[in-house]
């Protein structure tokens, strides 16, 4: 493994701690903001960060070299992710943190699916065996069992049975899954990363705002919560964590970026434990201990595929 492909694993592993903590922020957040409302605000505050790499940047008219590559893939892949947030965000209002992270998660096993039906890819065995593991560690980090005797006087009951949430978020997961396919296809163009990542922002907060619009939803509570949620979801989890995903996707393919994302509910696991809002049981651990293996022993035994 070259260093290059080394620091592109890293870069995706903080790219899924900062989403994986985000999980309890998002869900506290919707409380004071519509989902699209807070998609909106979200991916322009992203923009408005980005923005100063773009004006310092050496590339003359930069504004003006915007080519056909960028501006489509830029706003395809603002859609998918438009359309996995709001997914995302409508399940939250409804299922556990936990529990959102597990389903988005299986984008990890959707990735390889839909590229050995495309042919967009190759998937080998250490894919598909890393895969399997995670699926398995994923169903016991979640502890199904469990939660049907599982309650807390800040989410209810409700909300660690199955439900409707959990239903949107799988769509959710197919969204993120296209979105890693379609991305890993367009970076590997030749594009500007900051042009593309710019345009898919700025997609993403269209598509949002004009859909709160439409549905009548755009009163917003400006709520500490809310703020500092915006922030760190605005800054960390999306134009810093997005950003090295998309540079990261340069060098990596899309299944080994699934695979690396499947730590997320991992990371999700653990801050929601230490906020205080769900306990976790000896399964529990287990299953995240087997995730992070799975995903260490294909880090180190891919080749670039």
């Amino acid at each position: 493994m070259n260093q290059n492909r080394l620091i592109a694993q890293v870069g995706l592993v903080f790219t899924t701690l900062a989403w994986g903590t985000t999980f309890v922020l998002v869900k506290e957040s919707l409380v004071y903001a519509h989902p699209f409302s807070f998609i909106f605000y979200r991916f322009l505050i992203a923009t408005v960060v980005i923005l100063p790499f773009a004006l310092f940047s050496k590339e003359k008219n930069f504004f003006k070299n915007f080519n056909a590559d960028e501006l489509c893939s830029g706003i395809i892949c603002g859609f998918l992710l438009y359309g996995g947030y709001a997914f995302q965000s409508y399940g939250l209002e409804i299922t556990i943190p936990s529990k959102s992270a597990f389903i988005t998660s299986i984008s990890v096993l959707i990735v390889p699916i839909i590229l050995f039906f495309y042919k967009k890819g190759t998937v080998n065995y250490k894919l598909w065996l890393s895969i399997l593991v995670v699926i398995l560690g994923l169903y016991l980090l979640i502890d199904p069992g469990s939660l049907v005797t599982q309650s807390n006087e800040k989410y209810g009951k409700e909300a660690f049975l199955p439900n409707i949430g959990d239903i949107l978020t799988f769509g959710c997961a197919v969204f993120f899954a296209i979105h890693i396919i379609i991305q890993s296809n367009a970076v590997k163009k030749k594009i500007n990363l900051i042009r593309f990542f710019i345009v898919q922002c700025l997609s993403v907060s269209a598509f949002a705002g004009f859909s709160s619009i439409i549905i009548g939803e755009t009163t917003i509570i400006w709520h500490n919560t809310l703020i500092i949620s915006l922030l760190i979801n605005g800054v960390i989890a999306t134009a810093f964590a997005i950003f090295i995903m998309v540079w990261a996707q340069k060098i990596l393919t899309a299944g080994e970026t699934a695979v690396t994302f499947s730590l997320e509910p991992v990371f999700a696991a653990l801050f929601s434990i230490y906020m205080g809002v769900e306990n976790f049981g000896l399964l529990q651990w287990i299953g995240g201990a087997t995730v992070v293996l799975a995903v260490i022993y294909y880090s180190l035994s891919s080749k670039k595929l």
